[in-house]
């Protein structure tokens, strides 16, 4: 499964388990894929769970299980189903590790926070760079376990019966099991649908790929657990994997998919209309969209402001051939040149793009930003008038960082990086080129920016959560 540009970030209560036991036993997976560095596996049993591990923090370790039990007891009351055997889950410590893993087939994008498989049910991902992140994707990735142990295992459906289930219903019930009814971001999607008159249908969900079948998925079994109850869905999903959709809502609710379509368009209308003010106002938007897909792509992310307020540098899909970094007019958005490409640039494996923009230096004329190379992330600083590589620079221990921000002075790059699972806040010094870790505990401390006076950083944290 793959997770958005944006990962929802949620808690969930944690209940008391059985004690944990712990067996080191080393595990070795497939040779067919490039692999920079050669991890010892072992594995930690849990009541319900084999989880094989390389990571070097107890209580990151622990915390991991408790929660994969605790979304195992929430699943389990819902799906009404239970393992026979324990389920494997393959936990890499950071996302350049995860793209590396031989227990699939295939490339794994930057986009992907983990992944299940359909026969083997095992569930592999990436420790996230927030603890709640991983916690929404272990949830997310275990919903999809039990669907696959309900419609494979329990009720032995066909392996393609189950892939022709429509994805907005698969990924929805996982984001909306492991967000719950209340969720700002598809709150947003869904303010944003009606606003432009642009809710969709049951059917426009399955035929068309302009809907983002996580958000409006999650948005459909919101209203059908509060209309119905949460007991309505696993029977409504057999029932799809089964018969279809269209035959599985008239089982279901005895009447047609358009009904239903009908309906929970009118219970989106009457949810955000009476937070919309009389005119049109919300829907005019402040200040001069310049960049869109007229001028770049279809996706446009990452944009950063030079000091002088000059040029924006952003990630874009402008050339199809994949995310590419350009320079724009900041005033016009007219793109000026591409900065640097994985086509132009052997180094990059892939940009580091998803929650990091880069960083200008004080005086405009270079930029810095993570990328993926050679197993790990890196920072490359590029100068902006010819897009020539200034340096390239691995952070020793801190394989996986993003978010950097250059210093008033122009002598050091913060950044948030993760080491054995834990995000914490780090500066790299461009003349000495050492590395300063600069906070050092089990919250998730991310997004640092500069004081104008270079004195103090301010960051994001989850500390006072």
């Amino acid at each position: 499964m793959k997770i958005g540009s944006t990962y929802i970030r949620r808690y969930v209560p944690i209940l008391l388990l059985l004690i944990l036991s712990f067996s080191a036993q080393a595990q070795y997976f497939g040779q067919n894929k490039v692999r920079y560095k050669k991890l010892d596996f072992k594995v930690l049993q849990t009541p319900h769970f084999e989880i094989y591990y390389y990571l070097k923090n107890e209580n990151m370790l622990k915390r991991f299980s408790q929660d994969a039990e605790t979304w195992y007891k929430m699943h389990q009351e819902v799906f009404r189903d239970t393992f026979l055997k324990k389920n494997p889950i393959i936990l890499y410590n950071n996302h350049p590790d995860f793209q590396q893993t031989t227990a699939l087939q295939g490339e794994i994008g930057i986009g992907t926070g983990g992944v299940t498989e359909a026969l083997k049910n095992r569930v592999i991902m990436p420790v996230m760079e927030l603890n709640s992140q991983t916690r929404h994707v272990l949830g997310h990735e275990l919903v999809h376990a039990f669907q696959y142990h309900t419609l494979l295992e329990k009720d032995s459906i066909s392996l393609e019966n189950v892939g022709q289930t429509p994805l907005w219903m698969v990924e929805g019930m996982a984001e909306y099991l492991s967000i719950g009814k209340k969720d700002a971001f598809t709150s947003m999607w869904m303010r944003d649908a009606m606003l432009n008159r642009d809710i969709p249908s049951l059917k426009d969900l399955t035929n068309s790929n302009k809907y983002f079948p996580y958000r409006y998925g999650q948005a459909f079994w919101t209203y059908i657990g509060s209309q119905y109850g949460d007991t309505t869905i696993v029977p409504l999903f057999k029932n799809t994997a089964k018969y279809g959709y269209e035959n599985a809502i008239r089982y279901t609710f005895g009447y047609d998919d358009k009904t239903l379509s009908g309906l929970w368009k009118n219970s989106i209308d009457a949810h955000y209309k009476p937070m919309l003010k009389a005119d049109s106002s919300q829907i005019k938007i402040t200040g001069t969209k310049i960049i869109d897909n007229k001028n770049a792509g279809n996706m446009n992310v990452a944009p950063a402001l030079s000091p002088d307020g000059k040029y924006l540098a952003f990630m874009s899909e402008k050339d199809l051939f994949g995310i590419d970094l350009f320079l724009a007019d900041a005033k016009t958005g007219r793109i000026i040149r591409k900065l640097t490409s994985q086509i132009s640039n052997g180094h990059i494996d892939d940009f580091n793009f998803i929650e990091s923009a880069g960083a200008w230096s004080p005086d405009s004329k270079q930029f810095a930003f993570s990328i993926f190379s050679h197993g790990k992330n890196q920072m490359m600083i590029i100068n902006v008038a010819n897009g020539t590589t200034v340096s390239q620079t691995a952070m020793e221990q801190v394989q996986q960082f993003g978010n950097l921000t250059w210093s008033p002075n122009g002598k050091d790059i913060a950044f948030s990086g993760m080491v054995e699972g834990q995000s914490d806040i780090f500066s790299y010094n461009l003349d000495t080129k050492v590395i300063t870790q600069i906070t050092n505990d089990v919250f998730s401390d991310y997004a640092p920016s500069y004081s104008p006076d270079g004195k103090k950083i301010v960051f994001s944290s989850d500390r006072a959560a």
